[in-house]
């Protein structure tokens, strides 16, 4: 296991990504945003996902610097096509639409159709809560036939549905909701693959549609599935990916699983709420900070130190790795470091 600051781990990959094709400016959005999942403990959206960029920029499923066209706007909403330019960069400059318009008028939403891969979804609503507000989003993958299993089904036809809010706590990190409507994000699976470890129990079905901690029988052949989120509840995954399924790719006019296609990626729905349009920002600020102090003052139970209130984890968790660096899997660094060889880059 090697371990590396934030910087470096950006620098890194600013540089893999600029000799693949990207202008410099795209390739360190991306980065900073990939970075940024590592420092807080999501390292299936991390820079693991460098040397698949670099695969999708060659084959053409990524456009490095297209540029963005608003197909449709209003003073509240916007339809953006993005070309299957980059889907970090375009997710951002939708997200900050998304603001101007709830500055405006309350509320603010943005579509997008035509994106690539946008990376860890909490991003973006992060954004809005940084700005005094409400965010939420929805993502789908368009153009594939999906890796999820619906429930009670025995093969794949969703695909794990990121859905995030998040909203200011007054406090150092904001509430923060990102979570997969599939038990694991297709990423966790490759990690827990690249470790040589097994999964838990209740992630995926073989082929067959029998329970399995292989992740080797989720890739195949045959391709097993992921199950949707919930365990013996998980028709709320399946009917929240669905909902995604459809404001994110239906709505944005992207397309749902179903089909495996030529051109693929996500489809996005972000949506703004102007907090101080509702009632004073202060106010909300105060309830806020009450609920989370009555909901960590429950009695823990037995082998809990501490409640956490949702956002907190990660935040501890980019204190901690800011401090003592991010980790790299061996097997992760030495597909980064084939990835820089092919491309001229020398890395150490």
């Amino acid at each position: 296991m090697k371990h590396f600051s934030a910087d470096q781990l950006k620098e890194i990959g600013v540089r893999i990504l600029d000799a693949a094709g990207s202008p410099h400016a795209e390739s360190e959005t991306v980065c900073e945003i990939l970075v940024r999942a590592n420092l807080l403990g999501h390292d299936s959206h991390g820079i693991m996902r460098v040397p698949q960029y670099v695969g999708e920029i060659r084959s053409g499923e990524i456009r490095p610097g297209t540029p963005i066209e608003i197909e449709r706007e209003t003073a509240a909403a916007a339809v953006i096509q993005a070309e299957q330019g980059w889907g970090h960069v375009i997710a951002r400059k939708a997200m900050q639409l998304a603001i101007e318009k709830a500055r405006q008028v309350a509320i603010g939403t943005v579509v997008v159709r035509g994106s690539q891969h946008v990376g860890r979804v909490g991003e973006y609503p992060t954004m809005a809560a940084e700005a005094e507000m409400i965010g939420m989003a929805f993502v789908n993958s368009y153009g594939r036939t999906g890796s999820v299993a619906p429930w009670g089904g025995a093969e794949r036809r969703l695909s794990p549905n990121p859905i995030a809010f998040a909203m200011p706590s007054g406090g150092d990190w904001p509430v923060m909701v990102d979570i997969t409507t599939s038990v694991f994000p297709e990423g966790k699976i490759r990690v827990t693959r690249y470790a040589g470890k097994q999964l838990p129990e209740g992630v995926i079905i073989d082929s067959e549609g029998n329970p399995t901690t292989d992740p080797a029988a989720f890739y195949g052949p045959p391709e097993g599935a992921l199950l949707p989120l919930g365990g013996i509840v998980g028709h709320k995954g399946y009917a929240l990916s669905l909902v995604a399924e459809l404001l994110a790719g239906a709505l944005s006019g992207a397309g749902c699983t179903g089909k495996e296609k030529e051109e693929k990626g996500n489809g996005v729905f972000f949506q703004a709420i102007n907090i101080a349009a509702l009632l004073p920002y202060e106010e909300f600020i105060q309830t806020v900070q009450e609920q989370i102090a009555w909901v960590k003052s429950a009695r823990p139970k037995p082998g809990v130190e501490e409640i956490l209130y949702p956002g907190e984890p990660e935040y501890r968790t980019a204190q901690q790795r800011g401090a003592d660096g991010i980790p790299v899997e061996e097997s992760i660094w030495q597909e980064m470091l084939e990835t820089a060889d092919s491309l001229g880059v020398t890395i150490q």
